[in-house]
């Protein structure tokens, strides 16, 4: 009897020993949702877009004069990296955002078209504009869980506490990533990552 109450306390600590080190501890998640502004190294943004499963990118940022933007070097990193789709709320009379969706088209990617006009056609008064576009980009994903999604949408659409990423975190578990590009300051843009 003494023999088995020694093992069992033997066994105990050895588990709470391991236990306390973390051997049984996961890796903590990546966010659902971060905000980074589009400074620093291709690499780190090339990691943060590979982690993301879906990419907001604000229209008052987009710049297509050169391929150099950000708005290009994303589409170059999504046809680099397998399927995607790109989704916007751009009218059609824009020459070079129409040129950018037709080059992303040919790259592979799916246009999923998020413009109030689709909405308004639908006639669904019980969705507002952006519970809208957020089923779209959420059914999107879920029936494509190994695509990526890019998502050019105006800013104030874009808020982390409401809007459109708020209303996708509620239907679906998919990683995303706010790119939140500004003009450098004085004090010079930097990489922001957060919740």
């Amino acid at each position: 009897m003494k023999r088995s109450s020694r093992q069992v306390a033997l066994l105990f600590f050895a588990l709470s020993l391991l236990a306390g080190c973390g051997y049984f501890a996961r890796q903590p998640p990546l966010p659902r949702r971060a905000a980074i502004e589009a400074a620093g190294s291709e690499e780190k943004f090339a990691a943060l877009i590979e982690k993301a499963d879906i990419i907001y990118f604000p229209n008052e940022s987009v710049t297509l004069h050169s391929r150099s933007d950000t708005a290009w070097k994303l589409l170059e990193t999504l046809r680099s990296g397998g399927s995607f789709a790109v989704g916007s709320d751009w009218s059609s009379n824009e020459s070079e955002r129409r040129s950018y969706l037709e080059e992303a088209r040919k790259g592979g990617a799916e246009i999923l078209a998020l413009n109030e006009s689709k909405w308004r056609a639908q006639n669904d008064a019980a969705l507002s504009a952006d519970q809208f576009v957020a089923d779209r980009i959420a059914t999107y994903v879920r029936t494509h869980r190994n695509d990526k999604v890019l998502v050019f949408l105006s800013r104030e659409r874009l808020g982390l506490g409401e809007g459109v990423p708020f209303l996708v975190g509620q239907k679906t578990k998919a990683r995303q990533l706010i790119l939140n590009p500004r003009k450098r300051s004085d004090s010079g843009a930097r990489l922001l990552a957060g919740r």
